[in-house]
């Protein structure tokens, strides 16, 4: 019998440790104590590969290990069947690796997780995919420990390098908890904009050409760029700012608001050539005019992320577009006089029917078709 090199004797007592976990059948516990009595080696080694994946699983809880093992979930339900066999071998092979060089003394027990976690951040390509669906959000942690929380019809591209942190926003609508990071900024790119953040918390959203930036926490820098080709995003490389630091459910409740125009207010300022935007702030990028900061309802920018749909003194129109992003059944007004009836009211995403419900009930508004596919309103004589 050929001798084992160490790491080839590593890799094959994980691989045994990794099959009996599976349930093992008779044929397979008789050629594991064949592969036991083949070489005095063969018995330490597998024991030393127990005792660290028991130390191992001690780790599992901890947050870089969770971040990954969420990483690795999202792409295996990106990969197709195919596919999902390699995917697996690939786990496997990081753990046997991480197993192995606890077990031969080459890396302390207490520094594992961090180990572990930056040798899987190397084997993985840099670049990750996010999407959702209508009524769908999810919510992701990615490598740098940094959250993301995407809204309904929403899509993003994730290309982490050395010198940045780059996320491309397609369209809809994210919010970002940036870990700090001064040496590797975290760049949002949205069309020809790039906003530039070391440690903060935003919500960034994308409708046709108009962008919409609300500062929760933090700043950013608000950079100009010619977006790439065949990309949203764009820009080159910036130097890092120095600068400080689910579910469904609920009812809607709508009533008479006054008429108050829905154009920016008047308080708002235009920007700086170099745009910092600070806590408190909204940003609103329109290709028909001017940059503009405003004052922000942060309350009312996120509560997607309650679930909730937050209106005040919004036209109809305005508000039946939102509430018709969360949903399949999509509202149709039949009369145009009626977008501009102004309502304000909390109402839960995905619950449309309750929606018609309340302005039907608080304006001279009624259903005059429905179906699966459509509820058609109009004002009611």
């Amino acid at each position: 019998m050929a001798l084992q090199t160490p790491s080839g004797l590593r890799e094959a007592a994980a691989l045994w440790h990794e099959r009996l976990r599976d349930g093992p059948s008779e044929d397979m516990r008789r050629g594991f104590e064949a592969w036991l009595e083949a070489s005095p080696d063969h018995r330490p080694a597998y024991a030393s590969i127990e005792r660290t994946w028991a130390m191992l699983q001690k780790t599992a809880e901890t947050p870089s290990i969770l971040a990954l093992r969420h990483e690795t979930a999202l792409r295996l339900t990106r990969q197709t069947s195919r596919r999902l066999r390699p995917v697996r071998a690939l786990a496997a092979a990081v753990a046997v690796m991480a197993l192995g060089m606890v077990a031969w003394g080459l890396l302390a027990p207490a520094r594992l997780p961090d180990a572990l976690t930056a040798w899987m951040r190397d084997l993985w390509p840099g670049d990750s995919h996010y999407s959702t669906t209508t009524g769908e959000r999810l919510s992701a942690t990615l490598r740098d420990g940094s959250q993301i929380t995407l809204d309904t019809q929403s899509e993003l591209e994730v290309a982490f390098t050395k010198a940045e942190r780059t996320v491309r926003l397609r369209h809809g609508q994210a919010f970002f908890e940036v870990a700090k990071d001064k040496t590797r900024p975290f760049v949002v790119e949205v069309n020809n904009r790039r906003f530039i953040a070391v440690g903060t918390a935003f919500d960034v959203r994308l409708d046709d050409d108009q962008i919409q930036v609300t500062m929760i926490e933090g700043v950013v820098r608000v950079e100009h760029a010619q977006p790439r080709a065949g990309s949203a995003g764009g820009g080159s490389p910036s130097t890092t700012p120095e600068m400080a630091s689910e579910g469904r459910g609920g009812s809607g409740v709508a009533e008479p608001a006054s008429s108050v125009p829905s154009t920016i207010p008047q308080d708002a300022r235009p920007p700086r050539a170099e745009t910092f935007l600070s806590a408190g702030e909204q940003l609103i990028v329109d290709r028909h005019s001017e940059d503009r900061v405003r004052a922000a309802d942060t309350e009312r920018a996120t509560s997607w992320r309650r679930g909730q749909l937050m209106f005040d003194s919004v036209r109809l129109g305005d508000a039946v577009a939102e509430v018709n992003r969360y949903s399949e059944t999509k509202i149709e007004l039949a009369d145009p006089s009626l977008a501009d009836v102004r309502i304000s009211g909390s109402f839960a995403t995905g619950r449309s029917e309750v929606f018609v419900e309340a302005v039907t009930t608080y304006f001279p508004i009624q259903v005059s078709a429905s179906s699966e596919r459509a509820v058609i309103l109009k004002a009611r004589r």
